[in-house]
């Protein structure tokens, strides 16, 4: 498949930000958005390549231009502490935890399985100690590592807006990230 690239840079481009702001836009959304030019973790791209299946028409181009030179990068951010996290968590309704618990643990596998961030060794073994084995026997040893789930779960990277308004428990905010100082 032939892609077209609209090329921009030199200047300060977050790529994921940016694909919703062109979608945002109203035009279609991109196959892509390349970013390069990083000087280290969390900073923002120097270039970036909008990458389409087909040639946008004039105004669109007109649209993605105005759309990427208007773009301004949200500041680095980084993750929570976990101990935040867990008294975030904590502070929620039993209800609110067994909603979150129940989502992460739906499908095959489960949705805590299908974290790929540094993280998700730590959820492993959690998850052992928090329903497979007897090491740890109490109903509330066992609800803290439920809780301690949760928060790791939350801090890995790809998952920082899990607990932002989620569909299953709409008044629970707890991001998992915080901008760098």
């Amino acid at each position: 498949m032939a892609e077209t690239i609209y090329p921009f840079g030199p200047g300060s481009y977050a790529p994921s930000q940016l694909a919703g702001e062109i979608t945002a836009a109203g035009l279609p959304a991109p196959l892509d958005v390349r970013g390069s030019g990083y000087t280290g973790p969390g900073t923002p791209a120097t270039d970036i390549e909008v990458v389409y299946a087909a040639p946008l028409g004039p105004g669109q181009v007109n649209t993605l231009n105005a759309t990427v030179a208007a773009h301004v990068p949200a500041s680095p951010k980084r993750s929570r502490l976990i101990f935040d996290v867990v008294a975030d968590v904590d502070a929620l309704t039993v209800a609110q935890k067994s909603a979150i618990f129940s989502d992460l643990n739906a499908g095959t596998p489960p949705k805590w399985a299908t974290d790929r961030g540094l993280s998700a060794p730590d959820l492993h073994i959690v998850w052992m100690l928090a329903q497979k084995l007897g090491c740890v026997q109490t109903q509330a040893d066992k609800n803290f590592c439920r809780t301690m789930l949760i928060a790791i779960y939350v801090t890995d990277e790809p998952n920082w807006n899990y607990l932002v308004h989620p569909a299953f428990a709409p008044e629970v905010n707890i991001p998992g990230s915080e901008p760098v100082p």
